[in-house]
């Protein structure tokens, strides 16, 4: 059944490149070109059925036809067939990003809980369509779920994952998919048997998903939701209204989402909002508040919000350089004149940013939180410059930070494929989490990704552009800005992620330049 580099098949489709598998060896991915049309394509060529064997042709073709119907902009889509040779072959659109087993092997352990409902309320859309049309998937993966540069993602292989011998279930793939969920969710997949609820391994997964991931693992189909439609209800009705946004971030970057805060909130309770506004602790430090509804905004802690558990310590003022913690050896002068030392123990690395910025202590952490008030991306390190909005929120109009793993060390070559996926999808993350306004996701563009030497060590660098979708131009809701993320290979566990973007307007923005430079002083922790 292997295909060859060069080979044409039925006369127009060109295989141009090997770029993936099919699950458990049942054919091949290869970027193609369409002669006829002159357009890139994805084939996936699948080993061919016995000539005599024309049952099996034929629910091959139904299965392709049943899904080229499929009317949902979440689908894959199907442009072609071909079963008169071998072997036989499906032409798709062709998608730029990575498949989430991908992701999820870069990231290491689950994905952000804010990308995961997002994937589970796409994923159940598109199912609803296509079982309404009696087409099943009939084997979903993480390989099968496609994370698009956009942040959009799309289900793929519709229709060609079940055997001609395995009748149409729609309940086989809702319990794939609770499997799905678990693994994005967690990093490995449940048990085959009384599956541990992902709120086990995280304390991050809302009640409401929880509960819905369980419910599609339920062993018997009776007590699972009776449809993908049922389940889609389920999630929506847990995650609550889309709330009123008051406020947002300036950035220049960041990946999807949204976060409000509400400041009439009454102190000690919990608001579900775009902005939601948080007292939490990230990695053992206080965390000050984040909200990030359309631009992300940065709320200190104990502002008009349930107090932390413990008072922030030693929060610097403008200008200053937060101290070093104890065991730290004496931090590096600054790499450009004048600027200030941001030094980040836990990550193991340092860092300078221009006079006037706020240095946070060491250890003291933010985030971007959902709709439900759940944290769906964080980070320690924090320096940044901020503005009070109309209501009297901090909304920062220029930050950086670091999250993943710890101790920076130089790329190898067969690392840098691996530090360019993670580099998109946190770049996009932060950008649709810090910009969305109203429920409205930015408009984002990739900038030309690079393979920079930073402080002596090879990494990944990712730029992104945002244009917020009706942004005020103001403090907290800023028309867009620029963000720029860092990828390093770390000594333990995840990437090292560093970012730092700024709003594309108002008073305290900062130049492209400017960011890159505060980028090229990163180094390793004496």
């Amino acid at each position: 059944m292997h295909s060859t580099l060069g080979q044409v098949l039925a006369g127009r489709y060109r295989l141009d490149a090997a770029i993936g598998t099919l699950g458990a060896g049942a054919g091949e991915v290869w970027r193609g070109f369409d002669l006829r049309l002159n357009r890139v394509v994805t084939v996936k060529t699948f080993a061919a059925p016995a000539a005599a064997d024309q049952a099996g042709v034929t629910a091959f073709r139904q299965g392709a036809e049943k899904a080229a119907a499929v009317p949902h902009p979440a689908v894959e889509a199907v442009l072609d067939i071909g079963t008169s040779e071998s072997p036989v072959f499906l032409v798709t659109e062709y998608l730029e990003g990575q498949d989430l087993r991908t992701v999820l092997a870069a990231q290491g352990g689950g994905l952000p809980v804010g990308q995961v409902t997002d994937v589970a309320t796409r994923v159940l859309d598109a199912m609803t369509a296509a079982h309404a049309q009696g087409v099943v998937h009939g084997g979903l993966t993480p390989a099968d779920l496609f994370l698009l540069r956009s942040g959009d993602v799309k289900l793929c292989n519709l229709g060609v994952g079940s055997t001609r011998t395995d009748p149409a279930d729609p309940q086989a793939d809702l319990h794939s998919l609770g499997r799905v969920l678990h693994e994005l969710l967690t990093g490995a997949p449940p048990a085959e048997s009384h599956p541990v609820p992902p709120a086990s391994f995280r304390a991050d997964v809302p009640p409401y998903l929880d509960r819905l991931v369980l419910g599609l693992l339920a062993e018997s189909p009776a007590g699972r939701p009776q449809s993908a439609a049922a389940a889609l209800a389920v999630l929506r009705e847990g995650m609550g209204p889309a709330p009123r946004p008051t406020t947002a971030w300036p950035s220049a970057n960041s990946s999807s989402a949204d976060s409000t805060v509400d400041d009439h909130v009454p102190s000690g309770t919990t608001r579900k909002s775009g902005r939601g506004r948080l007292a939490a602790e990230i990695a053992g430090a206080v965390v000050l508040v984040v909200a990030a509804a359309t631009a992300g905004y940065l709320v200190h802690g104990g502002t008009k919000t349930k107090a932390p558990s413990r008072p922030v310590a030693g929060k610097p003022t403008a200008g200053t350089t937060a101290p070093a913690p104890p065991g730290v050896s004496p931090k590096s002068p600054p790499v450009v004149a004048g600027w200030q030392v941001v030094v980040s123990p836990d990550f193991g690395v340092v860092y300078d940013v221009p006079p006037g910025w706020k240095v946070e202590a060491p250890g003291t952490g933010v985030g971007l939180a959902d709709a439900s008030g759940n944290v769906a991306v964080g980070s320690n390190g924090v320096a940044d410059i901020s503005r009070d909005g109309t209501d009297g929120n901090t909304c920062a109009i220029v930050q950086s930070g670091l999250f993943g793993g710890a101790g920076i060390t130089s790329a190898s070559s067969g690392q840098l494929e691996s530090l360019d996926t993670a580099a998109i999808h946190n770049a996009l993350q932060w950008a649709n989490f810090g910009y969305q306004l109203g429920g409205v996701l930015p408009r984002t563009v990739l900038k030309t990704g690079e393979h920079p030497t930073i402080g002596g060590l090879k990494a990944v660098l990712q730029g992104v552009a945002v244009t917020t979708k009706g942004g005020k131009g103001t403090a907290c809701e800023p028309n867009g800005g620029t963000l720029y993320m860092a990828e390093f290979a770390s000594r333990q566990g995840a990437p090292v992620s560093f970012y730092v973007f700024s709003n594309s307007t108002g008073p305290g923005n900062v130049s492209d330049a400017t960011l890159r430079r505060i980028v090229g002083t990163i180094r390793p922790l004496a």
